[in-house]
């Protein structure tokens, strides 16, 4: 009979505080404060961090951590990796909400004999990384892999 591995679970606790208008102060022990602000679309400040631009930006750094810890732990031969993430926020069911969110990672290889196993450790990040896991949006992952010359 095969045993089931243990999981841990974790806790991540974060603060907030209203600061005037629209602006917020967000923080978490031993990591420097954010100014969050509404986007201008719903009156907030140009140029400011947005809840909306957060939970991108968690979505897209959550597949690339993910795609690292796999792709080190298999010895892939990564040179590279940028990756851009692009969301539509929509009005649906009488609320608003995210509907779909495409991540467009750019990884460069050290080897042409690598990039099969990169796409393999990609749809691996992509089914793993748990705020893909958490949200109800659609989300696509659109790699593109190239050889480092």
């Amino acid at each position: 009979m095969e045993t089931k591995k243990s999981r841990k679970s974790f806790r991540y606790q974060t603060h907030a505080v209203w600061k005037q208008a629209r602006r917020i102060k967000a923080s978490a022990a031993g990591k420097p404060d954010l100014e969050i602000s509404s986007p201008p679309e719903f009156k907030g400040d140009q140029g400011i961090w947005t809840p909306e631009d957060l939970l991108v930006s968690a979505l897209n750094t959550c597949i690339m951590e993910t795609f690292l810890a796999f792709a080190e732990q298999k010895g892939l031969g990564l040179a590279a990796y940028d990756s851009s993430a692009d969301a539509l926020l929509e009005y649906k069911d009488g609320k608003y909400r995210f509907t779909e969110i495409t991540v467009h990672p750019q990884v460069a290889l050290k080897s042409q004999d690598d990039v099969e196993r990169a796409r393999q450790i990609m749809e691996s990040a992509h089914a793993n990384c748990f705020v893909s896991n958490s949200i109800t949006s659609s989300v696509s992952v659109l790699p593109e892999f190239r050889v480092m010359d």
